[in-house]
């Protein structure tokens, strides 16, 4: 596989093989074993581990990730071990080495010289690396070096973490609950605040929800798969409700609930800040431009500041992140498209979508007499069967459909047929 040029991640989270030891059935739910130091042993411990992978900077990752396997003769589990060694160069920055995008051509450049000289005879084990070094313009010791260069374990130690190993500690508990998640199959939360960087976690990744209000200052939010009812395994989308977590982490009062396909059955699971073992973690560092919940919403934005700037006939076109009381829910639009005079109409971009999702949108958004509200819907991302046409009839506002990427033409014709000024 060829890389790309610049830094290398890989997922951010522990697999299933590190959580399923932990994980025990009782009364019909999940409960999960976290990492604990009553005794005040193991924070010592990690903190060593720290200090050894910073150490290691400058060196390939099979180095970094052998040097932490064989701490298994100071630990008593080395399936935590594991988990906690992978939280931890989860925690560090890899770069591909010097010329890893040429190991693919190293490699058949070899290949082809090894084949030519075949059967190989004696003494002339190191015959096609000086062939391929000619074909090449190499040094034959560069031939060694790139052949596998191209390996995620050859990736080299840029940086590591400067954590503590309380604050590892925190990390792998955090992962390791993320990681029951990975075979949920539906999940619910709820919260006392920090919804902004909630809902943008869950429109990030892409599931479908609905929100409805859980008493002063608290919403619900029920989470699922565009295509859940259409997958044999709809838990494939656990990998989705993972990234939901370190956001719900960072809010205060959280709670989550969850159904886990586990043994072949589905049981409960229930998480919240409660949890000592659960840290509320920090807020991520906001970047210069704006992070937006999908292409479709930066092709909106892009498209309006490219034709017509900051403002077009009085409109402008703003984030919105405040929930809109929509009946008994509440609804999170996407944009808000405001006019000088005072008028607004909400933009909500409908990326994956069923029949039944989409007749179920616009029936409340007609009980709840939301003529300002434009629906933006891609024909290519149903999901089922049905025609969706009859919706747009249905819809007080105006439903707009659209092939590939939107434009912000038709999205302003409708605004202007439905925007309203609105009492504050």
């Amino acid at each position: 596989r060829r890389l790309r040029p610049g830094l290398f991640r890989r997922p951010l989270m522990l697999h299933r093989t590190h959580v399923e030891p932990f994980l025990r059935e009782k009364d019909g739910a999940l409960e999960l074993s976290f990492l604990q130091d009553p005794e005040g042993r193991v924070t010592p411990f990690l903190d060593r581990l720290c200090r050894l992978v910073r150490r290691l900077e400058g060196r390939p990752r099979r180095i970094v990730a052998e040097a932490l396997r064989r701490q298994e003769r100071r630990v008593r589990d080395a399936r935590r071990l594991s988990g906690i060694s992978k939280s931890l160069l989860d925690a560090c920055r890899f770069r591909a080495p010097r010329g890893a995008e040429r190991a693919e051509e190293v490699r058949g450049a070899l290949f082809q010289a090894r084949g030519a000289h075949w059967p190989p005879t004696p003494g002339d084990l190191r015959l096609p690396y000086r062939l391929a070094a000619a074909t090449l313009g190499v040094p034959e010791s560069e031939v060694d070096r790139l052949l596998y260069a191209d390996d995620p374990s050859a990736q080299i130690l840029l940086r590591a973490p400067r954590m503590t190993g309380e604050a590892l500690l925190d990390r792998y508990n955090l992962d390791l609950a993320r990681g029951v998640l990975l075979n949920a199959v539906e999940m619910t939360i709820t919260a006392r605040g920090g919804w902004k960087r909630i809902f943008r976690a869950v429109k990030l990744a892409r599931l479908m929800y609905r929100i409805e209000g859980a008493g002063k200052g608290r919403y619900r939010i029920h989470l699922t798969g565009p295509a859940s009812p259409y997958l044999a395994r709809p838990q494939r989308y656990g990998i989705r409700f993972v990234r939901v977590v370190p956001a719900l982490a960072q809010a205060p009062g959280w709670r989550l609930d969850a159904l886990v396909e586990h043994d072949g059955r589905r049981l409960a699971y229930a998480l919240g800040s409660r949890v000592q073992s659960i840290p509320r973690t920090a807020p991520p560092r906001r970047g210069r431009r704006p992070l937006y919940d999908s292409a479709w919403e930066e092709a909106l934005a892009e498209d309006f500041a490219a034709k017509l700037g900051e403002e077009r006939d009085g409109w402008t076109l703003v984030r919105e992140e405040t929930p809109v009381a929509l009946g008994q829910e509440l609804f999170l639009p996407d944009f808000t498209l405001r006019h000088r005079d005072g008028r607004e109409a909400l933009v909500e971009i409908v990326g994956f979508w069923t029949p039944e999702y989409l007749e179920r949108k616009v029936r409340q958004v007609a009980a709840a007499g939301m003529e300002h509200l434009i629906l933006v819907v891609y024909r290519g991302l149903a999901a089922g069967e049905g025609d969706p046409e009859p919706f747009e009839a249905a819809a007080p506002g105006r439903v707009l459909w659209f092939a590939s990427k939107p434009r912000i033409g038709p999205v302003l014709e409708a605004a202007e047929r439905v925007g309203r000024t609105l009492q504050r």
